[in-house]
C-alpha cells in the first residue's frame, strides 16, 4: 500500500523510529552497526549504510559483511538449529530494527540458506546494504521528504500483538527500556 502526504496510523503496530537521509537519491540512511538479539556486534564502525529500496525483492549487503554475517549466523544447511537463530538487527542510536530468521533466511524442504544476497556497490553511493521487500513486510517505511527522513514502525498484521512489535523494534542490549519512543523526525 502506498499513500502520500502522510501515512494511516492504523497501519502501525510500533512508535515511529526516524533516520536521518544521508544520500537522497536513493533514501540511504546511517546505521549504527548490525546486531544478534539486540547485541552489538562492532561490524560497521558507526559507517554502514542502508538504502530502503521498495523496489527491490531481497535483502542485499557488501561481500564482505555478508559473509561475516552468514559464518556468524550458522546455520545449519539442514535446518537443525533454525528455531535458535537470532534476530538480525540494524542498530540507530539505541533503537534495532530486527529481522527474525524467517525473514533473512530461505528455509525449505530441500535446507536453509542464508538469504542476504551479496551486492558491492562501489563509492560514492557504496558500500550499501539494500533493505529490500523482506524489511519492507516487517516496517512500514515513511519518506520525510521536508527533512529529508525515512521512518519506520512495525507493520500491522492480523494476528500480531505488541509483545511482537516489542520484539521488531527494541533498545540495544544495555541501553535500557524495551520500544524507542521517537515520534517525530530527527533534526
Amino acid at each position: 500500500e502506498v499513500t502520500f502526504g502522510g501515512y494511516r496510523a492504523d497501519r502501525l503496530a510500533s512508535d515511529i523510529v526516524w533516520a536521518p537521509v544521508k544520500v537522497e537519491s536513493w533514501w540511504q540512511v546511517a546505521i549504527d552497526d548490525i546486531t544478534f538479539n539486540n547485541e552489538p556486534k562492532n561490524l560497521c564502525n558507526g559507517a554502514c549504510q542502508v538504502a530502503v529500496d521498495t523496489g527491490t525483492s531481497m535483502l542485499a549487503g557488501p561481500s564482505d559483511l555478508v559473509d561475516k554475517l552468514s559464518n556468524m549466523v550458522n546455520a545449519k544447511d539442514d535446518c537443525s538449529n533454525f528455531d535458535e537463530l537470532p534476530t538480525l538487527g540494524f542498530q540507530i542510536g539505541d533503537t534495532v530494527l530486527n529481522l527474525r530468521p524467517e525473514d533473512y533466511m530461505d528455509k525449505s524442504s530441500s535446507g536453509c540458506s542464508f538469504s542476504i544476497m551479496s551486492l558491492d556497490v562501489p563509492p560514492p553511493k557504496g558500500p550499501v546494504f539494500i533493505f529490500g521487500d523482506p524489511f519492507l513486510r516487517r516496517f512500514v517505511t515513511i519518506y520525510d521528504r521536508s527533512k529529508p527522513a525515512v521512518g519506520f514502525a512495525v507493520a500491522r498484521h492480523s494476528g500480531a500483538d505488541a509483545a511482537a512489535a516489542a520484539s521488531l523494534i527494541s533498545k540495544v542490549r544495555g541501553s535500557g527500556g524495551s520500544a524507542p519512543a521517537s515520534s517525530s523526525p530527527a533534526e
